[in-house]
């Protein structure tokens, strides 16, 4: 039973106090505030309220949800649920802040009233809404009983369902005419039927194949495809029904010949973002996808498709795509917030087209208290182009985290592949390292590293992922001799899954392993040595705060790394949720670690950036540590 109240129109005198100034006196407020309470108490007396209750029975399930959504009685019902009472209440409030009161007739949302003339046409209604809202599962002879009560202002809608026998499906013929009879994924379909002989009707199954098959033979290049015949018939009087549908393919088409239209870089460099051919079916998702991968590269801003299909030669569809340049250089600035950083700002000058190869070159800084970095790199677009590259990178890091003060001074080169639908990036860098722990002497590292990082990433959506994983490892490492001063491998590997346990719900885990193998720990600076702690590893603790601790009570990271994190989320209201977290991790220079344990709450929101999120987190090692505060936004994977 759905019970909703729906107001008479309330009409009172306008009254109208105009204040001197622009901010009410404290005597006025007064005077109106009593009035306010006057007109209230008059609004009690001459209020008549019209109180609808709606009843349906002999139905549910989905029959039940149907009739709900098809019954308009219901709907007004609905929308009238709040009074003009309160609506009057409302205005009256509004206009004391302005220093005004003027009150007057109120309507709820600006809808007219539900009044008894309403809601005898809307219950005339209702026996036909209520009919085709059963239709599409089968019932066709159902017995509907419906009466209207009334007393005083109470108002009572009855509506007895009796549905009948459900309709059975007699004969079905579904066919393919033309070529696409003999495609093996149509072939398949049709075998495949979702519904038999004898099964009893509902009409979403019907809707839904009808229009898979149609799609499949299009997506499978018959373009000019469209149905001969589609029915649902159905005999009411002897309670069966037919399916017929006979598709009528038409030719296939192919893709033609793929013009470029560009004046930016050489159309070698762009046609190797062409992956379709004369032998690739016409399918306008695949000049979705090329369209997206020319807007990937940056060069260009906008990309118009123009398909000439009246100069098809033999079904194969000749494709104009014209480009037009993006603005060769692009600045850019960025203000943010981390708990791990503080306050940080960042600038960054990108030349997209050094020259007609593609080459870009890009200049970028970043500032906060923390840490600060300042870089170059100069970017070579090879195999896939907008995926693939040859980069040339020089940077300087200066690092002022707890216990350690380092600067770094890098130069190297990176190749940058696709490999096994993944990620990988090959490169060699020369690194000079000054640090200095407190109270301990300043050094200098130099070391030579080639290295290898692998990354992999699978999520339904990027942003907001709801199931998904992601996997990175690194593996760098350098002999010693005359540009390194000391051997060492340093192997790390990271985890990342996104499990939906209901609509509203998710469970996150993550998992952070390294090791590093290594005769002289103490010669290796501090950005190659692990350490934990922080938003994004342990929370609870201070960025980096967790590694072994040296004879002068310096953290000096560590050769062995475990970091590991499960949360839940749910979503409480549109884009607001919460979270709950238990986190773990610990470095050392040996392998018996203490894991620092933590748990915490979190507050998040989905924003257009990603999801922002707020988490308080206790650590569970030191009862007598305060609560610490940990801000992030981004992606979860």
């Amino acid at each position: 039973m759905i019970r909703c109240e729906a107001k008479k129109s309330l009409t009172l005198m306008k009254l109208s106090i105009s204040p001197k100034s622009t901010s009410p006196s404290p005597r006025l407020i007064y005077y109106q505030a009593i009035a306010l309470v006057l007109l209230l108490l008059i609004g009690q007396l001459v209020y008549a309220a019209n109180i609808l209750s709606v009843e349906i029975s002999g139905v549910k399930g989905e029959v039940l949800d149907n009739i709900n959504n098809s019954l308009s009685i219901l709907a007004a019902a609905k929308q009238t649920s709040k009074t003009e009472l309160s609506a009057l209440t409302d205005q009256v409030i509004s206009n004391l802040r302005k220093g005004l009161l003027v009150a007057g007739a109120a309507k709820p949302n600006n809808k007219p009233a539900l009044t008894a003339q309403t809601i005898q046409r809307l219950h005339s209604k209702a026996k036909k809404e209520i009919e085709q809202a059963i239709a599409p599962f089968g019932f066709y002879q159902a017995t509907i009983t419906q009466s209207l009560n009334t007393k005083a202002n109470q108002w009572q809608a009855l509506y007895a369902v009796e549905l009948g026998p459900q309709v059975k499906i007699q004969t079905i013929t579904v066919e393919v005419l033309g070529a696409a009879s003999s495609e093996a994924t149509v072939k398949t379909l049709i075998a495949k039927l979702p519904f038999n002989e004898g099964d009893e009707l509902t009409h979403q199954p019907y809707s839904a194949y009808k229009k898979l098959l149609f799609d499949t033979v299009f997506e499978l290049g018959y373009i000019d495809a469209k149905y001969a015949k589609s029915e649902l018939r159905v005999d009411i009087k002897n309670q069966h029904a037919s399916i017929i549908l006979e598709l009528d393919s038409g030719s296939k088409y192919f893709f033609g010949e793929i013009k470029i239209k560009q004046s930016v870089v050489e159309d070698a460099l762009v046609n190797k973002l062409v992956i379709i051919n004369n032998q690739t079916v016409f399918n306008t998702d695949r000049l979705i996808e090329l369209q997206l991968r020319l807007m990937d590269t940056g060069y260009f801003a906008n990309t118009e498709i123009s398909i000439d299909k009246e100069s098809a030669v033999l079904q194969h569809i000749p494709v104009t795509i014209t480009a037009t340049p993006s603005k060769k250089v692009k600045y850019s600035t960025s203000v943010g917030f981390g708990t791990d950083t503080g306050p940080r700002v960042g600038l960054g000058i990108l030349n997209r087209r050094v020259n007609s190869y593609g080459h870009n070159l890009q200049f970028s800084t970043r500032l906060s208290v923390v840490e600060s970095n300042l870089g170059a790199q100069y970017k070579i677009p090879i195999g896939s182009i907008n995926k693939e590259s040859l980069d040339f990178f020089s940077n300087i890091d200066q690092e002022n985290i707890n216990d350690t003060e380092s600067v770094q001074y890098s130069l190297g080169s990176a190749v940058n592949k696709n490999l096994w639908n993944g990620r990988a990036r090959f490169s060699i860098t020369l690194l000079q390292e000054k640090f200095s722990f407190d109270n301990e002497s300043d050094q200098t590292a130099n070391l030579l590293m080639p290295g290898i990082t692998v990354t992999y990433k699978k999520a339904d959506n990027a942003l907001f992922t709801r199931k998904g994983y992601s996997f990175s490892a690194d593996i760098h490492g350098g002999l010693e001799s005359s540009v390194t001063d000391t051997s060492f491998l340093y192997s790390s590997i990271s985890g990342r899954s996104v499990i939906p346990l209901n609509n509203k719900a998710r469970l996150l885990k993550r998992i952070d392993l390294g090791l590093i193998v290594t005769e002289d720990f103490d010669d290796l600076p501090p950005s190659e040595r692990f350490f934990t702690g922080g938003g994004q590893s342990v929370r609870g603790y201070d960025y980096k705060d967790i590694g072994e601790v040296n004879s002068f009570g310096n953290n000096i990271g560590g050769k062995y790394l475990v970091a590991m994190s499960v949360e839940a989320d749910y979503l409480l209201w549109k884009n607001y949720g919460a979270a709950v977290f238990l986190d773990a991790g610990d470095t050392a220079k040996d392998a018996q670690l203490n894991l620092k344990k933590s748990f915490g709450v979190g507050f998040r929101y989905r924003s257009a950036i990603g999801m922002i999120r707020i988490d308080f987190a206790h650590p569970l090692d030191d009862p007598d540590e305060n609560l610490r505060l940990h801000i992030s936004i981004g992606p979860d994977l």
